[in-house]
């Protein structure tokens, strides 16, 4: 071989290399599923059952989802949230305060704002989207642990963390302390919480860094041969090859840093979990009022508005609970069969929640929330209009503060550490 046939060979033999390496791991990408076994299911106790990867093109699963009325046995919201995309997004953790206030493991109560006592100026990197500014404030309250309700790790850490200074404590205080830090560490618990129940076989945010680690010693080793090239003699067979070996570890080091990157896949537990909740999402984005029998209306509207709000669709589903308590008082059933006890404060939000207010305007703001109080000259299906505008209006509070992405500050695979 010539000096340009090795050159060919030294350029060509790393770019197929990166090229071979790539295609192994975006084979590997692919979600894991359980083989003939329904979509969504677990295998039965015993089962022997054949894992394969999703079909080729896809990164999940992407077929027919069967509806489920009911949260998936043992997901919280942020949970869902998290197995649903594989990030643990601000809402998710915001949606767990919710969800922990139905579960009655705290209070929320809209008080009104101080006027003279500006907002606590702003920590860390600016919000992604600008904040609503509201005229109230909200007070966490904590209750008494109710018997029977088991707190995840994750949750009995974010509690102690929002409580840390007393038994109450508002959100404009909560901003003043630092709360960011309280929020990253939640969704750091819910990352630790989906690969602990085995959906995921580590972070589901690393993006796979070994590939990208060697990319760049690749680079390393290109800058070396280029200057091997570059200082040997012109009459030296060994230059153009070296030349063209630093080209070609500089194109494979690029595909493997660039190409390389990608989420980690589910296993099929993972799998599984997120086709229920994805089933469990069509059931609230296509939820009738006809089709909610009023005892069935006690608590629904609450627990289940907390995976509305991480599925973004808390305005159709409150929409939906307005016309069901419209339905009510036509029929004389009255309003006593709504819980909202988790909530308080209406009276500080007498102008927002005015006559005529829909449900879907009240997911906006969390101060809306009614806490069961019987309020002069207010339909129910006017307060539940506020509530849904209050449950936003809470989101914003909180997350005003705390938009800062996923709990992975833009890393390559963090180690569950602060």
């Amino acid at each position: 071989m010539d000096s340009r046939e090795i050159a060919v060979a030294a350029f060509a033999v790393p770019v197929l290399l990166a090229v071979l390496g790539l295609w192994w791991f975006r084979r590997r990408r692919r979600d894991e599923i359980f083989e003939g076994v329904t979509p969504g299911e677990l295998p039965a106790l015993g089962q022997q059952v054949t894992r394969r990867r999703v079909p080729r093109g896809r990164q999940e699963y992407a077929g027919p989802v069967a509806v489920r009325f009911s949260p998936p046995d043992g997901l919280t919201p942020g949970l869902v949230g998290t197995v649903i995309d594989g990030q643990a997004h601000v809402i998710d953790v915001t949606a767990t305060i919710i969800d922990l206030a139905v579960r009655g493991h705290l209070r929320l109560v809209a008080e009104a704002a101080d006027p003279d006592t500006p907002p606590p100026p702003p920590r860390g990197p600016a919000p992604k989207t600008p904040v609503r500014q509201s005229d109230h404030d909200w007070r966490l309250i904590r209750l008494p642990a109710p018997d029977g309700d088991r707190l995840l790790p994750f949750e009995h850490k974010l509690l102690d963390a929002v409580f840390r200074y007393g038994p109450e404590v508002t959100v404009r205080e909560l901003k003043a302390r630092g709360f960011d830090l309280t929020m990253r560490e939640a969704q750091i618990g819910l990352y630790r919480e989906v690969v602990d129940r085995g959906w995921y076989t580590k972070h589901p945010r690393d993006r796979n860094r070994r590939l990208g680690c060697l990319g760049w010693l690749l680079v390393v080793a290109a800058v070396l041969a280029a200057l091997a090239g570059i200082t040997a003699r012109p009459w030296e067979p060994a230059r153009t090859p070296m030349l063209a070996l630093g080209a070609g570890l500089l194109f494979a080091a690029i595909l493997l840093i660039w190409g390389g990157r990608g989420r980690t896949p589910r296993t099929a537990e993972g799998t599984a979990a997120r086709i229920q909740a994805l089933g469990f999402r069509e059931y609230l984005t296509k939820a009738e009022a006809n089709q909610i029998r009023f005892e069935e209306a006690r608590d629904l509207f609450s627990r289940y508005l907390p995976y509305a709000m991480v599925f973004g669709v808390a305005e159709r589903w409150a929409r939906t609970f307005a016309d069901v308590a419209a339905s009510a008082r036509l029929q004389g059933v009255g309003d006593a069969f709504f819980d909202l006890t988790w909530l308080g404060g209406f009276d500080v939000l007498g102008d927002t929640l005015g006559a005529g207010l829909q449900i879907a305007d009240a997911v906006g703001s969390v101060a809306d929330f009614s806490a069961g109080i019987d309020i002069p000259d207010l339909d129910l299906a006017d307060g539940l209009g506020g509530i849904a505008s209050s449950v936003g209006d809470f989101a914003d509070s909180a997350g005003g503060l705390l938009d800062f992405g996923d709990g992975c500050s833009g890393c390559d695979g963090c180690d569950f550490g602060i």
